[in-house]
C-alpha cells in the first residue's frame, strides 16, 4: 500500500521463505496476506515486509519490519550506538534468519542469532545465505 509520497504505508506479513522470495523477485503477495502499517518515522520505498517467523527469534518481538532500502533512510541520531539487525534468506533450509553480522576475517561474515542459544553463528557465504534487508522496526 503506497501513500502520496510514493512510500509504503503498509507492508504484507510474510512467514515462509517461498513467500519472501516471490515477493522480492516479482512483487507477488499471497492472496490471504495481512498488511500491517509502517510505523511513524520509518520509511519503506523499494520493498518491505513484516516477517512473522515460524520460530522464536527474539525474547520479546514476534514481528520484524524488513526494508530493502538503504539503511540511511531510517537512520536516527543513535544508530551508531545500536546493534544493526539484518535479514538473510537460506534457500537450502527454506528459512529466513535475523541477526547481527560480524566480520570474522577478510572475507568471512558470521550471522549471529538474536538469542544466543537459538543456533550457532552462520557463515554467510558457506551456508549460502542471501541478504534480504535490514530490520527497521519490531513488535
Amino acid at each position: 500500500m503506497r501513500n502520496r509520497k510514493r512510500t509504503y504505508s503498509g507492508c504484507p506479513v510474510l512467514t515462509v521463505a517461498t513467500q519472501i522470495s516471490s515477493y522480492l523477485d516479482n512483487g507477488a503477495v499471497p492472496a490471504n496476506a495481512q498488511y500491517l502499517p509502517v510505523p511513524p518515522g520509518k520509511v519503506v520505498r523499494k520493498r518491505g515486509f513484516w516477517l512473522h517467523p515460524g520460530y522464536r527469534m527474539h525474547h520479546t518481538a514476534v514481528l520484524f519490519l524488513i526494508s530493502t532500502d538503504v539503511y540511511a533512510m531510517n537512520a536516527d541520531d543513535f544508530y551508531e550506538r545500536r546493534d544493526q539487525f539484518y535479514c538473510y534468506l537460506s534457500h537450502k533450509a527454506g528459512t529466513a534468519y535475523i541477526g547481527r553480522v560480524e566480520q570474522a576475517g577478510e572475507s568471512q561474515q558470521l550471522l549471529h542469532p538474536l538469542m544466543p542459544d537459538l543456533h550457532e553463528p552462520l557463515d554467510v557465504q558457506l551456508d549460502g545465505l542471501t541478504y534480504v534487508g535490514h530490520v527497521i522496526s519490531a513488535i
